[in-house]
């Protein structure tokens, strides 16, 4: 790095190890970065740590474009932003490694360009590392496109677990973390450089662990948001170049081998070569669309891979695994293919029950059922009470003389899984409830496993980021023989079940596609939007006093939660106010002289039903019209051909009395 190609703010950076002299550093590699900075910038100008306490370093790759003079404007007004201008090197690692030498913080987290930091995510992180000294700390983190991403089945945050086998606790291997600097420096911790380096955060984060004495994670705060933009990234072309991803696998054995091979992890070490297998090479034998020469460079690759690696691995694979690899071990590749056709593939169902509301919040009870599937038939078969993999008749004979085995009842009802509730506006996920082991039935000889779940959320649990109003849904993580899979949570419930908990409204209903989403503050739909909400009103100076009496909604406790009288055009008419007491919810409002037709506003929706005053003192509730009702529905439904031949001028007739009725 030289000085001329350093800026900050207009002048140049220093060279070589700066002085902590603040809490976190923040690290941001860019090149040819898209509207998504905006994003993070206003992720970072919302922390809660204060921002004289906190720096931020854009750090760009020699973009040809204008992402330098942008990254110049951001610091232009924002006395804690350092830019630094590279040479192109090709890969997020130059930049990081710089940023690593130019921190003044005392912790560092890096963050890629497109993705964003929760709003306490820097205060809360250095809180804990403090208290508990931690080199590494592994925030909490959500995925756009992934409900339950990277979910820990613990309640609390952990101060230290470097002792932790499975799962790891720097799982997953993304450098979406934060570090002392000082431990990095005296390390000398850095990312691999050169070009191209797929999954030089593995090197990383193995390099990291395996110097730490104190790995804290942070479960009770989100951190990281891991944004998965709609355009192609750099990780959407690790499968491009063969070579390249052979060569990238065979890296990553080569640093585990390296840093981990120490009397400390004796125990980690095979099953961080077992999840590597399971991963990187196990896969690349799904290759239908490979080419002959290809295949024959994978299989070439597996058979000097594996002969480097101790079999002392395999025996944390699940037993379908473990006959794959003691396959590719043996050459016995003809039988791959047959083998592939056998495996076990999961179709886990959860159903829920109807809610049912406590004062403390929701409860329901999540039936699951797990199948096994694959193209040739059931391959988990019951046999004398036991559940067998039902392997191709050569596999099967290989296994035997190899002593494998095929039993995989341990394996099932070892199964684990957890209900976790994730915001739809949001993407931040939260544990719910969680198990282990099921029960394993004989449906017409296929294996398949049953369980039950009662979860309970109780609303009260409004720490950062868990109480935001909007729709939740509900899904289901499990694992069965080393194989995750999510599912959102179905339910057999209709209609939608409306209660007023902890002072807030919540809104319990089945999705278009049959799901339990639960809308916190009712914010889709208006809880008076119900046949059964009716009332009266009652002259008096001034204006008409009306109730609307709601018997959909339960009560809960007590509460007060004003609302808004408005026209059908959105003009406020009054103020109205919902009480919730003595087990029944009602609205109350005076309506002002010659009013009456109106609607509510009420938890920030406005009711699609529509009230109508009668003057004999009752209220009808009228429900919005269907869509296709009345002569504009019927002519939206006509066909094009029948369409054109109406003459233009009363098309164009209709088409002005449709959008101005």
């Amino acid at each position: 790095m030289t000085r001329s190609a350093n800026r900050y703010a207009g002048s140049t950076a220093q060279e070589g190890p700066v002085a902590l002299v603040i809490d976190v550093t923040v690290v941001v590699p860019t090149y040819r970065s898209t509207s998504h900075l905006d994003d993070l910038v206003a992720s970072l100008d919302g922390q809660t740590l204060p921002q004289d306490r906190l720096e931020v370093l854009l750090i760009d790759d020699g973009s040809p474009d204008d992402t330098a003079d942008r990254l110049r404007a951001f610091a232009g007004d924002r006395p804690n932003y350092r830019v630094i201008v590279l040479e192109p090197s090709g890969w997020p690692s130059r930049p990081r490694n710089v940023g690593i030498e130019q921190a003044r913080g005392e912790y560092v987290v890096f963050i890629d360009h497109d993705d964003r930091l929760f709003p306490d995510a820097l205060r809360a992180a250095c809180a804990l590392a403090r208290r508990t000294g931690a080199d590494v700390l592994e925030g909490k983190e959500s995925k756009s496109n992934t409900p339950c991403w990277a979910m820990r089945d613990v309640p609390d945050d952990v101060e230290n677990a470097i002792d932790w086998i499975d799962p790891h606790p720097l799982l997953p291997m993304n450098p979406h973390k934060m570090f002392r600097t000082a431990f990095l420096r005296s390390k000398g911790i850095r990312f691999p450089e050169g070009g191209r380096q797929i999954w030089e955060d593995i090197s990383f984060d193995i390099a990291a662990h395996a110097r730490a004495q104190v790995v804290s994670l942070m479960v009770s705060t989100p951190f990281y948001y891991w944004n998965r933009p709609a355009h192609r990234t750099t990780s959407g072309t690790f499968h491009d170049d063969l070579d390249e991803y052979l060569a990238a696998v065979a890296r990553v054995f080569g640093w585990i081998d390296d840093e981990l091979d120490q009397p400390r992890f004796a125990q980690l070490l095979p099953r961080f070569r077992a999840y590597q297998l399971h991963m990187r090479v196990l896969p690349l034998f799904r290759w239908s669309e490979r080419t002959p020469a290809q295949r024959e460079r994978i299989r070439a690759f597996t058979a000097e891979l594996l002969s480097t690696i101790p079999d002392d691995a395999d025996v944390h694979l699940d037993p379908w695994r473990r006959i794959k690899t003691a396959l590719l071990r043996a050459g016995r590749f003809d039988l791959v293919d047959a083998h592939e056709r056998t495996f076990p593939g999961i179709v886990c169902t959860p159903t829920a029950s109807a809610p049912r509301w406590s004062p403390a919040g929701v409860r329901a009870d999540v039936d699951l059922q797990w199948r096994f599937t694959a193209p040739d038939g059931p391959p988990v078969r019951m046999h004398d009470g036991r559940a067998v993999l039902a392997l191709h008749p050569e596999v099967a004979a290989f296994a035997a003389a190899h002593g494998l085995s095929t039993d995989v009842t341990a394996a099932l009802r070892a199964v684990t899984y957890s209900v976790d509730r994730r915001s739809r506006a949001h993407k931040v996920d939260w544990l719910v409830a969680h198990r282990t082991g099921a029960e394993l039935v004989d449906v017409d000889g296929a294996a398949e496993l049953r369980a039950s779940l009662p979860i309970a959320w109780d609303l009260a649990d409004d720490g950062p980021g868990r109480r935001y109003d909007g729709p939740w849904d509900l899904y289901v993580r499990t694992v069965v023989m080393r194989t995750r899979s999510v599912r959102q949570v179905r339910t057999d419930a209709t209609g939608h079940s409306r209660a007023i908990v902890q002072g807030t409204l919540v809104d319990a209903y089945r999705t278009q596609n049959g799901c339990l989403s639960l809308d916190v503050g009712a914010t889709l739909r208006s809880i008076v939007d119900d046949a059964r909400t009716h009332g009266r009103g009652e002259s008096e100076p001034g204006g008409t006093r009306i109730v609307l009496e709601m018997p959909q909604v339960a009560v809960c406790a007590d509460a007060e939660m004003p609302g808004r009288i408005v026209a059908g055009d959105g003009r406020v008419l009054a103020p109205c106010r919902l009480v919730a007491a003595d087990g029944a919810a009602r609205i109350e409002a005076t309506l002002p002289p010659g009013v009456r037709r109106f609607a509510v506003v009420v938890g920030g929706v406005r009711s699609q039903w529509r009230f109508r005053l009668r003057r004999s003192g009752g209220i009808r509730a009228v429900p919005p019209r269907r869509r296709g009702a009345g002569l504009a529905g019927r002519m939206r439904a006509v066909p094009r051909r029948v369409w054109n031949r109406i003459p233009a001028r009363l098309r164009k007739r209709f088409w002005i009395w449709r959008h101005r009725r």
